[in-house]
């Protein structure tokens, strides 16, 4: 025969179902050829009777059994060598076909002399002489040549007679595996044609389902039978649809009841077009729906899913068939929000979307021809809308997509849907003013909110506050201001400084309005308010400085006279505060100063006269006095009620007697001096106490009501404590260290300018010592002099 006779007909198709998994595998490792990997140093193949692999003059045989060896002698290649094993397990002659074909594709190609490596010379030199007289395949035929072999082995006939055509019959021709198995083809294919001839001269369905499951049993992928079963099985109505398909965005969701141990298939069938597409199926878990997900389906068109019991690859019984879906995704996340009188709705449109329409109904919902209280078309961008003037009341807000079809036809989706309910919201607040009061404090009135509940409230982010007529729920309000009220008689005023906006809130159950604001500046008030009386003729005043406030403002009243000064933090912290009051009695009033006041602002009882006014916008217009828009109360000064310089002085009346002309105390002379007789004030003390008239007093009357401090009596009591005997080495340190002697009441002492006391006789025998104290609510207003101590320490 020689060598042109030896190497018999050349293949060009592998026919083999197994080559696309050996290309990806050939690729990876890099080859040109599979036969590549099987040859060493010194080694060459032979294909002219099989494959073997020659070294020297002796010949192999690659069999199965060798090419595992040759796997577990090289990990590295151990998969690609394994499949062709496996090749070689099922067909004897595959392997040789199989390198034939590749050899050849790389003879046909240009410059490819060197991918042809390990093949034995002579046989390379003949096969390349042989390759000129073959047809030479493009790359679609070579592609759908190199698929036949899946297709076959996959029963997938259709696909496999397209392939045929496009390579062509004189390709067909010149290859007799080739052409043998067009052949076969056509047969299968004639026999298929007849089932399906049968199936549509049925006149009954379940002969008709019978003929086409033979014609799937014959080619897998017949589309006439595919489509004919799908016919026969579609679901009456949607509900009873065996499969359901629920469109998710641009992606459909399949899924189906499955038997255990079942194979299935998944195919779309779209309106318009013949072919069915098949839709790749999750295997199922064990006890588990069947599932599937198809990201192919187009916009805008109708498509129905069917999936078929498979049984070796091949379709075993009639498909479950879906109701039809069709494709045109919703607005996604579609939420209703109401407020006042309306409804706002938000969303998001799928990508692509050209544009939507929002669409709102009355609570029982859309139906054919039913009436469309309101309509907006929105843009592709657009992603809320409110729909205003409502009464309360349940309604349905519909988003409806619009999308364009393959065929440039618009499709509407059926339409994302969200109840919303317009409730019956308070009456918003329409003005509010803060009226700052003569004597202290501040009163919040107002307009609107009729039937509502009103809550003065502050923002704790003034610049993210909500505007003016934004509905809320109730639980979102911030916590009501405890001070404030609004709407009442009294004034009111927080226990320590205040400076921020107010806010009215009109509240009906859980709903809220907001209406307008004004800014309220109340400085801290002036607490621990005393007065000390020094030689100069001044007053020291003490107190604790209002936090927050940059300055006090003090007023006095005397003999009809009024004053008032101003004293920033610094310089009462370096220096004090004393004013030049003089001996007489004065009534002095010390408050604090608010930042947003000019030093020359109106005085107290003139601040309710400029209080701003706001109106429905919210816009308010300053006092006098104020630096800005912000409302200045001014606090009621704490007051202090400083008596006349009032000084108490004693001295012991003695005697001398014995013989030793002993001077022995016998009387105690007190005389009191100063400024009035008594002390202004006031009633007696309720609980008791010795609470000095030095204290603070929570408010001021006004200065033209306070009675003359000589007026009102109110002198403490005089009380002289000795020790005698051993306990004299140290005077008495308070009224109770030693034995009273003598005590004189306030009363009496106011009663006449000098009083004489006799001392009892018993207890003052040298040593003793002597002391005065002044008891009463009144002992820290006046003065006590005392005599020389030589006179009271008697040793």
């Amino acid at each position: 025969m020689g060598l042109p006779g030896a190497l018999g007909s050349l293949p060009l198709a592998p026919i083999a179902p197994e080559y696309g998994e050996l290309m990806r595998l050939q690729y990876a490792a890099g080859l040109a050829h599979f036969g590549e990997v099987l040859v060493g140093d010194g080694e060459t193949l032979s294909v002219l009777d099989g494959l073997f692999l020659c070294v020297g003059n002796r010949r192999h045989h690659l069999g199965a059994a060798r090419l595992r060896a040759l796997a577990d002698a090289n990990p590295s290649r151990g998969p690609l060598l394994r499949l062709l094993a496996d090749i070689q397990t099922r067909d004897a002659s595959a392997l040789r076909r199989v390198l034939l074909h590749q050899l050849i594709g790389l003879l046909q190609e240009s410059g490819s002399r060197r991918k042809a490596s390990g093949l034995d010379p002579a046989e390379a030199a003949l096969l390349e002489l042989a390759v000129g007289a073959l047809p030479v395949l493009d790359a679609r035929q070579r592609k759908d040549a190199e698929s036949l072999g899946g297709l076959w082995q996959q029963r997938r006939l259709r696909a496999a007679a397209r392939a045929l055509d496009v390579v062509g019959p004189a390709v067909v021709r010149a290859d007799p595996a080739l052409a043998h198995l067009a052949a076969r083809l056509g047969r299968r294919l004639g026999r298929c044609d007849r089932s399906l001839a049968a199936a549509r001269a049925a006149q009954d369905t379940e002969p008709a389902r019978t003929h086409y499951l033979d014609a799937l049993r014959v080619a897998a992928d017949d589309d006439t039978a595919t489509r004919g079963l799908i016919m026969l099985e579609r679901p009456r109505r949607p509900e009873d649809a065996p499969l359901t398909a629920r469109l998710s965005g641009d992606r459909v969701l399949l899924a189906w009841p499955v038997p255990d141990g079942r194979s299935w298939r998944a195919v779309r069938l779209t309106r318009g077009t013949d072919r069915p597409a098949v839709v790749p199926v999750t295997a199922p878990a064990p006890g588990a729906r069947g599932t599937a997900v198809d990201q192919g389906a187009r916009r805008g068109t109708l498509v129905r899913y069917a999936v078929f019991p498979l049984l070796d690859g091949v379709p075993d019984g009639p498909p479950l068939v879906s109701a039809p879906v069709l494709v045109a995704p919703d607005a996604e996340d579609l939420t209703v929000t109401d407020a006042p009188a309306r409804l706002t709705a938000r969303w998001a449109l799928p990508p692509g979307t050209a544009r939507a329409t929002v669409l709102l109904h009355a609570a029982e919902g859309p139906e054919p021809g039913g009436k469309v209280l309101a309509r907006h078309d929105a843009g592709a961008h657009e992603d809320t809308y409110t729909f205003t003037g409502l009464r309360p009341g349940s309604y349905l807000v519909r988003v409806v997509c619009h999308h364009s079809s393959p065929e440039g036809r618009e499709v509407e989706s059926a339409g994302a849907r969200a109840a919303g309910v317009v409730h019956a919201w308070p009456e918003a607040v329409t003005a509010l003013a803060a009226e700052p009061d003569p004597e202290g404090g501040v009163r919040f009135v107002g307009a609107g909110a009729d039937g509502a509940e009103v809550r003065l409230v502050t923002w704790s982010d003034p610049a993210g506050a909500p505007p003016e007529g934004t509905g809320l729920p109730t639980d979102a309000l911030p916590a009501a201001l405890p001070w404030a009220a609004y709407g009442t008689v009294h004034p009111v005023a927080p226990p320590s400084a205040f400076s921020g906006l107010v806010a009215a809130v009109a509240v009906r159950g859980e709903r809220a309005v907001v209406g307008p604001a004004v800014r309220v500046d109340i400085p801290a008030p002036v607490t621990g308010l005393r007065g000390l009386r020094e030689h100069d003729g001044q007053v020291r005043l003490v107190f604790d400085w209002p936090s927050d406030a940059g300055s006090v403002e003090v007023e006095w009243e005397q003999a009809g006279a009024r004053d008032r000064s101003r004293v920033s933090r610094s310089r009462y912290l370096r220096e004090g505060l004393r004013l030049p009051i003089g001996p007489a009695a004065v009534r002095i009033g010390v408050r604090a100063a608010s930042r947003h006041e000019r030093p020359g602002g109106p005085p107290p009882q003139d601040s309710a006269a400029a209080a701003p006014a706001v109106d429905a916008a919210g816009t308010t217009h300053p006092t006098a006095g104020a630096t800005d828009s912000t409302v200045v109360v001014r606090r009621a000064p704490a007051v202090l009620d400083l008596p006349g310089d009032v000084v108490v002085s004693f001295r012991l009346v003695t005697r001398r007697r014995g013989l030793a002309r002993r001077a022995t105390a016998e009387a105690v002379e007190v005389t009191v001096t100063g400024a009035g007789a008594g002390l202004p004030g006031s009633s007696p003390d309720p609980d008791g106490a010795g609470t000095p008239d030095t204290a603070s007093h929570s408010r001021l009357s006004d200065p033209s009501d306070l009675p003359d401090p000589s007026d009102h009596p109110g002198l403490p009591d005089l009380v002289l404590v000795g020790r005698a005997g051993d306990a004299a080495t140290a005077r008495p340190r308070h009224p109770e260290d030693g034995d009273v002697l003598v005590r004189l009441t306030g009363a009496e002492l106011a009663a006449s300018p000098r009083t004489v006391r006799e001392l009892p006789a018993g207890p003052l025998r040298p040593p003793y010592a002597l002391r005065a104290f002044l008891a009463g609510r009144h002992a820290g207003s006046v003065r006590l002099e005392e005599p020389a101590l030589s006179t009271l320490v008697v040793r």
